[in-house]
Formats: C-alpha cells, sequence, structure tokens
C-alpha cells in the first residue's frame, strides 16, 4: 500500500505541494498527471524519503514515513531516462542491488536470477553481457523494468516510463507495465505527461494542480469528466484555466 496523508513541502518562498492525501490499496496501479512544474517530482522524491515533506506522513509498505535506505527492499523503480550504469554488463545491472548488503546473492545465482527477469520484459540471455551503450532506448527502458522487478517488490514506481519511446515501442513498454503489476499483484504508482500510459496501465488517476490533487478517480472517468482543468490537460488545450506560461 501507498498512503499520503496531508503532505506539505516548499523550498523558500516556493510552495509546491500544499496537502496531498491519497491512498493506493494493494495491487492497484495510481496514474498521477500534472503540468510540468506542478510538483510530480517533489511528491515522488517524498514517498521514497529522498526528500522529508515540511508536514504530513507518509506510508509506504508497512513503513511509517521511511528513510531511502529502510524503504529500498520494499520497492522498484523504473526511471526517466533506464539510469543504467553505463560500465556495467545487462545483468549486473538488473541484479545490481540483490549482490550488495546482508543476504547478497552471488554472481552465478545473480546472473540466472537477472537472465530470467530479462525474459519477463521480452530480451533473450543473448543481451544479459552487453552493456548499455550497445542498447536501444527501449532496450534499455526494458532493461530498467527487469532490473525494477528483480527482487519481486510489493511496490513498484515509474517516473515517465515512456518518455523518449516511439509510439509503438511506448505501447509495448505500457503492455509489459500493466502485465507485471497485474501479474505480481504489486502496488504501482506511475507519474506521467503520456495520456496513452494513463489508458493502458491505470486503474486510477490523480491529477496534481496548484499543489493539491485537484481531482481523483477512475481512468475511464478521467477522459469523459466536464471538469475544466482535467479536460485541458487530457485533450492537450492551450485555452482554459492552467496557463500555458510557467
Amino acid at each position: 500500500m501507498i498512503r499520503a496523508e496531508g503532505l506539505h513541502k516548499a523550498f523558500g518562498q516556493k510552495t509546491v505541494l500544499r496537502g496531498v492525501s491519497f491512498e493506493v490499496p494493494k495491487g492497484q496501479s495510481l496514474v498521477v498527471i500534472g503540468g510540468s512544474g506542478t510538483g510530480k517530482s517533489v511528491l515522488l522524491k517524498c514517498l521514497l524519503g529522498l526528500e522529508r515533506a515540511d508536514s504530513g506522513e507518509v506510508a509506504l509498505a508497512g513503513l511509517k514515513n521511511p528513510t531511502p535506505h529502510a524503504v529500498a527492499p520494499h520497492i522498484g523503480m523504473l526511471f526517466q531516462g533506464a539510469a543504467l550504469f553505463d560500465s556495467l554488463p545487462v545483468w549486473q545491472n538488473v541484479a545490481f542491488r540483490l549482490m550488495r548488503g546482508t543476504g547478497r546473492m552471488g554472481r552465478v545465482e545473480a546472473r540466472a536470477l537477472a537472465v530470467e527477469k530479462l525474459a519477463r520484459v521480452g530480451l533473450g540471455p543473448e543481451v544479459a553481457d552487453l552493456f548499455p551503450a550497445e542498447l536501444s532506448g527501449g532496450m534499455q527502458k526494458r532493461v530498467g523494468l527487469a532490473r525494477a522487478i528483480a527482487g519481486d517488490p510489493p511496490v513498484l514506481f515509474f517516473d515517465e516510463p515512456t518518455a523518449g519511446l516511439d509510439p509503438i515501442m511506448s505501447a509495448v513498454i505500457n503492455a509489459l507495465i500493466r502485465g507485471i503489476v497485474t501479474e505480481m499483484g504489486a502496488t504501482a504508482l506511475t507519474i506521467t505527461h503520456d495520456m496513452r500510459t494513463v489508458r493502458d496501465v491505470a486503474d486510477r488517476v490523480a491529477m496534481l494542480h496548484e499543489g493539491r490533487f485537484h481531482w481523483q478517480g477512475p481512468t475511464a472517468e478521467a477522459f469523459s469528466s466536464d471538469d475544466p482543468v482535467l479536460r485541458q490537460f487530457t485533450e492537450g488545450r492551450t485555452e482554459g484555466p492552467i496557463p500555458t506560461l510557467r
């Protein structure tokens, strides 16, 4: 489960979060949308303990206001740019966390697990020994997804998972995310600007606007709502209550 209650966060005179509250029950997928600079990344950092909220409470995988170190074993994260280690082969990227810390895996076991997770995202064993620079953008995203699920975490985060991908590869990544979240029974939170991703992976949608969740509801209702702020964003209109200069 992911829960936030009354999160406030400011940087100097700039207030970013103004009392954000929501809950993602076990096994559900929430997609957070909102304009650039509205605080989506700050919200994600507060949930992960990378930024401490000025006030409010976070509960994540049974932990209250967790530190990054405490929460790490319970989550998987697909970063916007895949964030692979260029100096490591693919299999070591996938198994990176599992080969470190208490109870770390040996190289043989870790490589076998990495190959298994790569297969789950549609990559063959021959990819395991390649380096990130040898992969296309879509393949790098798949490797990042394999790394996110390597430890079978109960909670998954996806930060702009289709950024920089063409429409076909975006659809492939969305389908993988939806299938994996369902298969694992994981609780998932995705941040995106891509309405195709919203339709493909979300059970529920929340729109962050002016520091609060302006709208929350089922995915189908997000695209049929008469709310002027939500509608302007989902339809990509230049005219409406959301300013185009910000």
